[in-house]
């Protein structure tokens, strides 16, 4: 979580008025929500992976049967 009354006040004191001070840290602690944690991102991408597992090891079984049938049709 990000302090904005800190922010607001180091911006005070470095020539800001207030009313800007205020209004920058407001949109710092904004931004700062809407940034994705890594536990936000890993738990999104968790079942994605799970998912790009199974569609590779039914694309194998099809390859393979694919592939038997290809070969049963090539040899009659």
């Amino acid at each position: 979580m990000i302090d904005t009354l800190s922010i607001a006040e180091n911006l005070t004191a470095a020539g800001f008025e207030l009313k800007q001070a205020k209004a920058i840290a407001n949109a710092v602690g904004q931004q700062h929500e809407e940034t994705a944690t890594k536990d936000f991102v890993r738990s999104e991408i968790s079942p994605v992976r799970s998912d790009v597992v199974a569609l590779k090891w039914m694309m194998g079984v099809n390859l393979a049967i694919t592939l038997a049938l290809f070969a049963v049709v090539l040899a009659g």
